[in-house]
């Protein structure tokens, strides 16, 4: 019988500006598909992300990983280098990406995932933007 699994959860939250543009395209393109995203003078939000993870119980422990652990990796590795900043010029894992939720979403997954313990696995990031819009990335399908 294997171990049950348990999730962790653990929500942190940022300020950041960007502009979204995408230089393929010209200016009236861009600013039909990203409005006022586009704005030349940048746009932000106070964003909420939500990272869950899961594995096992430790018989040693009794945790999954030590949620301080947990907030000690997602602030090292994702807020803090987001945190305050412009995310399409101040952020160096985010460059030559369009900064939508679901980029971020994205490349704070590539960030994340490979930091966390042995046997504990990233399951969800959620960002929240705004109070009605949020974007949920479940991580890579194995195959």
């Amino acid at each position: 019988m294997s171990a049950p699994l348990l999730q962790l959860r653990y929500r942190a939250e940022f300020c950041a500006a960007y502009r979204l543009h995408n230089p393929a395209f010209d200016d009236a393109w861009n600013r039909k598909v990203y409005g006022v995203c586009f704005s030349p003078n940048n746009h932000g939000h106070n964003y909420f992300l939500d990272t869950e993870v899961e594995g096992p119980v430790d018989p040693d422990t009794g945790m999954v990983m030590d949620l301080l652990e947990l907030q000690a990796l997602v602030q090292e590795k994702i807020i803090r280098k987001v945190d305050h900043l412009n995310l399409n010029i101040d952020v160096p894992f985010l460059q030559g990406r369009v900064p939508t939720s679901e980029n971020l979403l994205l490349c704070f997954w590539e960030v994340l995932a490979p930091a966390l313990p042995a046997g504990v696995l990233l399951k969800q990031l959620s960002l929240r933007e705004s109070r009605d819009h949020q974007v949920v990335y479940r991580g890579p399908k194995s195959t």
